[in-house]
């Protein structure tokens, strides 16, 4: 929810009169049953080897026993189907996009591909799924795909690859034992400090250009909002970091 909530801020700065619309309601609606898709359908397939783990058995409802596998096939396919017939409501484009965004999320953790057991595919399918498709299809809603999309990706791939390569390294020795071989795996770690920096970097440039680049009377209002996220989001990160690279 603390990253879907930046579909608003999103919305202001691509189509400022849209905000407190029923379609800013519907496409961050649409964003969140396709994103639980994601992460429901992820404990699915990762239940039985999340049940030889005592910290992800408790995070996973299926390999804990909360619900059966059935039951979560059905909630599944109910989050999938309302999240693209919402789509459907908004536009064509939209809708494209968000099929490729719940294809996305399944390839992501399907086990014939699992793509986040592939080094380089794992973070090229979690930079689709947990970020790119949500601002692509957030913002396709409300304007035509154009270059002005290009320095938000620059600030939202950034975050998604930093989060997925500490989430890897945080694992790094219950993935070993599971013998998923992903990117950190296959390179046996990052140097994480610098990963920051370059994506802080990217950031922050990507910033500077929406910036000067939406209307003056916005531009105030539009930096204030990224210092409102932006700051606390890199604190938790580097947080983060520190503790990985202490742990290490």
């Amino acid at each position: 929810m603390h990253v879907l909530v930046l579909i608003f801020p999103l919305i202001f700065l691509v189509s400022p009169a849209d905000i407190f619309t029923y379609k800013a309601a519907t496409v961050f609606l649409a964003n969140f049953c396709l994103t639980a898709f994601g992460y429901m359908y992820n404990d699915l397939e990762d239940a039985e080897d999340d049940y030889h783990d005592i910290e992800k058995r408790k995070r996973n409802p299926v390999a804990g026993g909360e619900i059966t596998r059935r039951q979560s096939y059905f909630l599944n396919l109910v989050l999938v189907s309302v999240g693209l017939y919402l789509f459907s409501l908004i536009n064509p484009l939209a809708l494209v996009l968000g099929v490729a965004f719940a294809l996305a999320g399944f390839v992501y953790s399907w086990r014939t591909l699992r793509l986040k057991s592939r080094p380089i595919w794992d973070l090229v399918s979690h930079v689709l799924f947990l970020g790119a498709f949500q601002l692509l299809t957030t913002y396709a809603a409300f304007r035509p795909l154009d270059l002005s999309v290009v320095p938000y990706l620059m600030i939202v791939v950034p975050f998604s690859l930093m989060n997925e390569v500490i989430h890897e390294m945080g694992d790094f020795e219950v993935d070993k034992q599971t013998e998923i071989n992903n990117t950190v795996q296959r390179f046996e770690g990052f140097d994480l400090t610098k990963l920051l920096i370059a994506m802080l970097a990217t950031v922050v440039i990507g910033c500077s250009i929406i910036v000067l680049t939406i209307p003056q009377e916005y531009r105030i209002l539009s930096l204030s909002i990224s210092l409102f996220f932006g700051v606390p989001m890199f604190y938790r990160m580097n947080a983060r970091v520190s503790r990985i690279v202490q742990a290490r």
